[in-house]
């Protein structure tokens, strides 16, 4: 018997999952991403899927493109002359617009170069022209410390490119909607349903879906490095506006509650009687609790062995230089156990020895597909690790604290400076200190005049430089209040009486 809910009222966890899931116009798991930690180093190592680019989905547009012919009786299309004219200067536009994004992205984050050491956004076909990628970080390495990637996050402007992309969506559908309901037939036609005959195909109508939808969100997910490496997909693009609206709420919702979790779990200042003696994790639990959120969190765990990719630096993870050294130095000569292993298990000798001498290494790993799933990663792998974050008293946002390194302020250049909040301060500390110090300006006063008079002989050399260290040591005990101002002035007077002008 089929259901009816109707009258059904999901709860608080069933309606934060719903908000974290997507829908049917809006798919948030495009990507296949894949992350590596190092809790000792406290580094973080992503890989960008590079599956939703053309030449990765050649072979299923080409199927596409026979059903198209066979099944459905839509005729090939060739281009006119113009229509590759056009798609000429498309192609060179995307190209320079992937090298400002790529840029941009340079500048952020440590992004490991292509092979060719240029990191443009493209790719060469078969014939080596040069075509643009539709996400410039496809296929891209990563590196962050723990905490980065969060912060990045949770400061991100989603609100700017948001109301800029969403402006083209509403006078369209506005437009659509106006044409259906003079045409009725029009809107009929579109519910009708498509009909599926091979995976290629799925495939292919995914990424013509993810092709379209990447050029409203592009301003809107390079607004974060997590956000453009998890990329949304509408199912249904003739209609954008709602799962546009859909997803700046999911990433709106998502930089609330990590805002909230830095100030409940690290910041010492939160409710320090309550919170103050429990440890970031249990304050976690705590706020999960509170908010009625699901306690168990499951994660896509990877366990890989490759020779090319080391995760530490002790076996089985890695090796260190010496190790590596003494690997690829051992000299392996071939006897009767080689060639007898060989034979049973089907290698040829010299791949054996080949196979044996270079290490292979454990390699632990996640994989994520949307915002939410790296997040929720990198926040638990930092409670595993008890980090610590501080809110910058000069900005007012939270950074991460290294080492043993006591500060109140942060390295980050706020945008339309051109210093950090810690230069920042320090400098303001000086002035505030100059301008509480009057004897700082007595000083700077009379050594102005002194040395004036140095250039021109009244006074000589050796006997300034005598003066300059007394005056010093004067200047700090009117400081420390051991001499008035009057007396620090008094005795700056008398150093150097002015004879006047000397007589030729």
């Amino acid at each position: 018997m089929k259901k009816d809910y109707s009258e059904y009222k999901p709860n608080s966890q069933e309606l934060y999952a719903a908000q974290r899931r997507g829908g049917k116009e809006l798919h948030l798991a495009t990507f296949h991403n894949y992350v590596s930690l190092s809790p000792a180093e406290k580094t973080i190592v992503l890989r960008v899927d590079s599956g939703m680019e053309e030449y990765a989905m050649e072979d299923a547009l080409q199927v596409l493109d026979r059903l198209d012919q066979e099944k459905r009786g839509i005729p090939k299309h060739i281009p006119s002359a113009e229509e590759l004219a056009f798609d000429e200067e498309r192609r060179i536009e995307k190209l320079e617009r992937n090298r400002r994004y790529a840029a941009q992205l340079q500048s952020r984050y440590r992004i490991r170069v292509s092979p060719d050491e240029e990191f443009t956004g493209s790719y060469c076909d078969d014939d080596g022209k040069e075509m643009p990628l539709n996400n410039v970080l496809s296929g891209e390495v990563i590196d962050l410390r723990y905490g980065e990637g969060i912060l990045d996050f949770v400061y991100a402007d989603f609100e700017t490119p948001f109301q800029k992309a969403i402006q083209m969506p509403l006078l369209f559908e506005s437009l659509a909607a106006a044409y259906q309901k003079q045409h009725p037939e029009v809107a009929e036609r579109e519910k009708t349903q498509s009909k599926v005959y091979l995976e290629e195909q799925l495939m292919a109508e995914d990424y013509l879906d993810y092709t379209l939808t990447i050029t409203h969100v592009r301003e809107i997910c390079y607004a974060s490095l997590y956000t453009a490496i998890c990329p949304p997909t509408f199912k249904q693009c003739n209609v954008v506006a709602r799962p546009l609206r859909q997803y700046y709420k999911y990433l709106m919702s998502l930089q609330q509650e990590y805002r909230e979790l830095l100030e409940f779990c690290f910041d010492d200042d939160f409710y320090p009687e309550v919170l103050g003696h429990m440890m970031p994790s249990e304050r976690f639990c705590l706020y999960k609790s509170l908010h009625d959120h699901p306690q168990v969190l499951r994660r896509h765990e990877t366990f890989r062995m490759r020779m090319a990719a080391m995760s530490g630096s002790k076996m089985p993870y890695g090796m260190d230089g010496d190790g590596l050294k003494k690997r690829f130095g051992m000299q392996i000569v071939p006897g009767d156990q080689h060639r007898e292993f060989a034979e049973r298990y089907g290698i040829e000798l010299n791949k054996l020895i080949t196979r044996t001498q270079i290490p292979t290494f454990i390699n632990v790993g996640y994989v994520f597909c949307t915002t939410q799933e790296i997040l929720e990663l990198e926040f638990t792998k930092m409670l595993e690790i008890d980090m610590r974050f501080r809110k910058c008293q000069r900005c007012g946002r939270y950074f991460i604290m290294k080492g043993n390194y006591d500060t109140k302020f942060c390295d980050r250049v706020a945008e339309g400076e051109s210093r950090s909040c810690q230069e920042l301060a320090a400098q303001e500390r000086y002035k505030q200190k100059v301008a509480d110090n009057a004897a700082l300006p007595i000083y700077s006063k009379y050594y102005k005049r002194y040395a004036a008079r140095v250039k021109v002989r009244q006074i000589k050399e050796a006997d300034f430089k005598k003066w300059k260290f007394q005056a010093l040591v004067k200047r700090d005990e009117c400081t420390n209040g051991i001499i008035t101002v009057e007396e620090f002035v008094e005795w700056l007077e008398g150093c150097f009486p002015n004879r006047g002008k000397s007589k030729k």
